[in-house]
């Protein structure tokens, strides 16, 4: 159902192509439709320009050798993408990550503190435990377990668990059991902004975090062939976004067994106990800030396309 869908899609862009013949085309993310009407486009003589490059650095690196017989210049969104890219023969440009134009504006940490019956005078981690069902699933027990551990050796910490809308309310409910324990929908990222420190399931949601300038620890949970396949396709150091950033390890990441409640626990409480280290590891994170670029991406593409194409029309 889901392939002839596509096939309808790929098909009716590339006969509207073929009537309309455009100076160009822009595709966006998305690299298992893309990829292929990308080769299409190109084979009717469209200059193809790709934004959000596959993650080519993370697995099958082969496609660059593939990319680069279609692609005309590739606009990227982490630092580092652009020399794999330079180096393998595609033109590219970084021109910033997404992420540090679309956070959107937070309410004052004083309404956010009183709406959700937080104290401000106390300690704060936020956890964030993922979006789909499966994931919050796996990673409960050890939370459950590391909430208890930080709850036992300061009993002045308290926590706010971001809940996404469309999952129950019972897959939270082992957290609700503690009394300084707020589980709070509509609002992860005040959660990420305010908290002292956080944990956060593997995904934008850690970047998102450290882009806020909160520590935090990095949790990965999946089954154990799903793990076993990612290992042996997977061609990176660090799985998380922030590290990758930066290009070394800022944050821990604790994945599979590693994310257990003693370790969990064990990274929470130094952040709140050990200041200079936790300093040091904020400056870190406002260096990844600066790493992503500023604001205005779509300007630099288009401006960039524009001059690539005035030089080849005109």
């Amino acid at each position: 159902k889901h392939l002839s869908f596509f096939k309808e899609v790929m098909n009716a862009v590339v006969s509207r192509c073929e009537r309309e013949k455009p100076d160009a085309a822009i595709l966006l993310d998305y690299p298992g439709f893309n990829m292929r009407l990308g080769k299409k486009l190109h084979a009717m003589g469209i200059p193809v320009y790709y934004y959000i490059s596959p993650q080519v650095w993370a697995w099958r690196s082969g496609r660059i050798d593939t990319i680069r017989k279609f692609v005309r210049k590739m606009f990227v969104i982490f630092p580092f993408e652009e020399k794999i890219y330079t180096e393998r023969g595609v033109p590219a440009e970084f021109v910033g990550h997404p992420l540090v134009e679309e956070l959107p504006d937070l309410m004052s940490k004083a309404a956010f503190f009183q709406e959700n019956d937080l104290d401000p005078d106390r300690p704060l981690v936020g956890i964030l435990p993922g979006s789909r069902s499966n994931e919050v699933s796996r990673l409960l027990p050890p939370l459950v377990d590391a909430v208890t551990i930080v709850n036992g050796t300061l009993p002045e910490v308290q926590f706010a668990v971001a809940k996404v809308k469309h999952l129950p309310d019972s897959l939270y409910a082992q957290l609700e059991n503690f009394p300084d324990v707020r589980v709070i929908s509509d609002h992860p990222y005040e959660i990420m902004a305010y908290s002292d420190a956080a944990i956060v399931a593997s995904g934008t949601a850690t970047l998102e975090t450290a882009v806020l300038g909160t520590p935090l620890v990095v949790i990965y949970k999946v089954s154990p062939l799903s793990y076993l396949l990612a290992r042996l396709l997977v061609e990176v150091d660090h799985i998380a976004m922030p590290n990758l950033v930066y290009g070394d390890r800022v944050v821990p990441e604790l994945l599979q067994n590693q994310a257990n409640g003693p370790a969990i626990a064990s990274w929470i409480l130094t952040y709140l106990t050990d200041d200079q280290y936790t300093a040091g590891v904020k400056t870190k994170l406002h260096t990844i800030r600066e790493k992503l670029g500023d604001p205005g991406g779509a300007e630099r593409i288009a401006i960039s396309i524009l001059n690539d194409l005035g030089a080849t029309l005109h």
